[in-house]
């Protein structure tokens, strides 16, 4: 399936982001589905062509939360 924009990829993905944010939620950590989304979208799949929405939703599962805040620069 294509997507006509980021955000409506973003949007097809949101359910995922939500899932990942409630299992940090067990943590306290501060991360948002944006935080995860700018992340990913620039420091992991910027170079990256062709990704499929199961590589996709893997990566927001894995993503390191302690990469996300050195990003966000906590």
């Amino acid at each position: 399936m294509e997507y006509a924009s980021q955000r409506e990829l973003y949007l097809a993905l949101l359910p995922v982001f939500n899932v990942k944010r409630r299992l940090l939620s067990i943590t306290d950590n501060n991360i948002t589905n944006e935080d995860i989304w700018k992340y990913l979208t620039i420091s992991k799949w910027k170079n990256s062509h062709n990704l499929t929405i199961s590589e996709m939703v893997n990566d927001i599962v894995t993503v390191d939360i302690k990469a996300i805040n050195r990003f966000k620069g906590e």
